[in-house]
């Protein structure tokens, strides 16, 4: 999992998950993600380290550094390494006493020439989000008729995960469309 350096994605909250069928006939792979934030630094990067359970058995760690280019709601700088598990656990210790852990079940399904990253929250529960990796700003996303009710919530900041993990986030309620 070696990042080029920037992310752009699009993110979408769904009202409910997919039918458990619709994925399984689609997805490509499951994975079972702890995502840990760590103290700041000061640096401006938002630093977290993730163990991925794939639904092959295989496990990995990952460090994450990330930034806001512009006003970070689309695109941030992306620093992502792999982990040892002895470095994953070493950096545990620096984990961020604000913030909970964040569990979540991701579904990673192709869809023409993207990739869905349809997220089911354990902690927080409640909460279904479908993430859209681009190439670049301007590039379309036609989300599925599948996936059920979706709304983009790209720009507004209660999605990112790093506010999610605040120990008193709560799960907004579910955005009604604008006209």
């Amino acid at each position: 999992m070696q990042s080029p350096g920037i992310e752009i994605e699009r993110k979408f909250r769904l009202r409910a998950a997919p039918p458990d069928a619709a994925l399984a006939e689609r997805e490509m792979d499951v994975w079972r993600v702890e995502q840990v934030y760590l103290r700041p630094t000061g640096d401006g990067f938002h630093r977290r380290i993730r163990r991925i359970g794939h639904s092959d058995g295989r496990i990995e760690f990952v460090m994450t550094r990330k930034a806001a280019i512009g006003d970070g709601t689309i695109a941030r700088t992306e620093l992502e390494h792999p982990l040892a598990e002895a470095e994953y656990d070493a950096y545990l210790e620096e984990a961020d006493p604000s913030r909970r852990p964040i569990r979540k079940i991701r579904h990673v399904v192709p869809h023409g020439s993207q990739t869905l990253e349809i997220d089911v929250f354990e902690v927080p529960a409640n909460l279904v989000v479908v993430e859209v990796e681009l190439g670049d700003e301007a590039e379309r996303v036609e989300l599925p008729e599948w996936l059920g009710d979706a709304v983009d919530v790209t720009d507004d900041t209660r999605y990112f995960n790093a506010g999610l993990a605040a120990a008193d986030a709560e799960v907004p309620p579910f955005p009604e469309p604008g006209p």
